[in-house]
């Protein structure tokens, strides 16, 4: 196991005009990173309590060391970690690329790809876009507008190689007439047909619950009602319209038994893959402390060999997951017991497997074309997320804020991903111009 307690990426993308911020709670893997000095020495930015921050001005493009040390108490150093604030002036690519975002439940409502191609293409906005109209194509069979992009709730790497989508693990999807469901109800246990459902998706009439314990048959019946059984804030009965299981894997080709990026951009009129962008996953976190991920290698490695197979120029981004809420979410959502349970542990494994992400695309195989995106330590897990205000105690009318959510971030969580993934694009599309 790392030891280390402070882990920074070896390189952070900035961008001329754009506020870059760096949260200590992402880079000091400890459950009190505060009780430490926390030590920052930078030619540019300014440290304050909780986050590092530079905005680049015009003519500061370069590469800039930042240094983090940790003391404690008596002046002795605990850790040090250096890395590398690349700062790039945004240019348009000299062709339009074609973009293709992939990701779990954080991708499903397209907010982080749309975004970062709102920042890059249009004009407006907050912050200001930068107008490259026509600059890039967002390919997907999903989409926000006219950002296309592939994102599944429940869905891990297998799930982009292999056909699992009518199985023993399907989700299913519900269409309502109406609910008062929101963000705060994600992960909440409902029952249906004697079936325990988890709520992992909401949209305005349209509804996704993945299976909950003993939920196994291929194709389980869904009754008329989904009754709450546990967690959320709104408890109402949901009234079924109609119910469909998840589509299949639409990278999966049958006679390869694997992903066919060719035949899904020919099945879908799309011209290419440019640039491949992956945030995946917190589906399959399920060991606290767990440094070891060959579980997901195989699905990994075979899902990024065949897009080099497919489109040899293809460059592919890997994109770290942040660290799941320290305020309550986790026990929301998991209780004091099973998967995920564990919130430190958590938070552990979520720091080992982003160093994971970052060394395989190190690897001499990977590193002409792969690149590692660092989001965790620019993700405000602390205020990001999603919580409602309880009383202190039963005795006491003073109210605190409590996390509601494990994994899942608030809006601005969601647009603060959409910031880093517009600063990995312009720095990508600065070589392409």
């Amino acid at each position: 196991m790392n030891k280390k307690l402070l882990y920074l990426a070896e390189n952070y993308d900035l961008v001329i005009g754009d506020t870059f911020e760096l949260f200590y709670r992402g880079v000091v893997r400890s459950m009190n990173p505060y009780k430490y000095y926390i030590y920052v020495t930078s030619p540019k930015g300014r440290p304050y309590p909780r986050y590092y921050t530079y905005t680049p001005g015009v003519g500061e493009e370069g590469d800039y060391p930042l240094s983090i040390t940790l003391y404690d108490d008596f002046g002795d150093v605990i850790d040090t970690a250096t890395t590398n604030l690349h700062v790039v002036k945004p240019l348009a690519p000299k062709k339009r690329m074609n973009i293709l975002c992939v990701g779990d439940s954080i991708t499903f409502n397209g907010v982080w790809p749309y975004e970062g191609y709102r920042r890059f293409t249009k004009e407006g906005g907050a912050p200001v876009g930068l107008g490259f109209k026509d600059s890039l194509n967002f390919i997907g069979t999903m989409k926000k507008e006219e950002v296309g992009y592939e994102g599944y709730g429940g869905w891990q790497w297998r799930h982009f190689v292999k056909n699992e989508a009518v199985s023993t693990t399907s989700s299913v999807w519900v269409e309502v007439e109406s609910h008062k469901l929101d963000e705060n109800d994600q992960h909440s246990t409902w029952k249906s047909n004697n079936l325990q459902w988890v709520l992992e998706s909401i949209e305005d009439k349209k509804l996704k619950f993945k299976r909950g314990p003993g939920n196994y048959s291929c194709l389980p019946t869904v009754g008329d009602v989904f009754t709450n059984v546990d967690g959320g804030i709104h408890k109402e009965d949901i009234k079924v319209s109609k119910y469909y299981f998840e589509k299949g894997n639409p990278f999966y080709d049958e006679e390869l038994d694997g992903p066919n990026f060719k035949k899904y951009c020919l099945d879908n009129n799309f011209d290419g893959i440019d640039y491949l962008y992956i945030l995946l996953t917190w589906n399959g976190q399920y060991k606290p402390f767990n440094d070891d991920f060959s579980h997901f290698e195989p699905f990994i490695v075979e899902f990024i060999n065949r897009a080099k197979e497919d489109f040899p120029n293809i460059k592919v981004r890997l994109i770290g997951i942040h660290s799941p809420s320290i305020d309550g979410g986790i026990a929301a959502n998991y209780g004091a017991s099973g998967f995920y349970s564990d919130v430190f542990g958590e938070v552990t494994t979520a720091y080992n497997y982003d160093a994971y992400l970052e060394n395989l695309c190190k690897r001499d195989e990977y590193k002409d074309f792969c690149r590692y995106i660092d989001m965790k330590a620019q993700f405000d897990v602390e205020n990001n997320m999603p919580a409602t205000m309880l009383k202190v105690n039963n005795r006491n009318e003073k109210l605190e804020r409590i996390g509601t959510n494990g994994v899942h971030p608030t809006m601005e969580g969601y647009l603060q991903i959409g910031d880093v993934f517009y600063r990995a694009l312009v720095a990508d599309m600065e070589k392409e111009a």
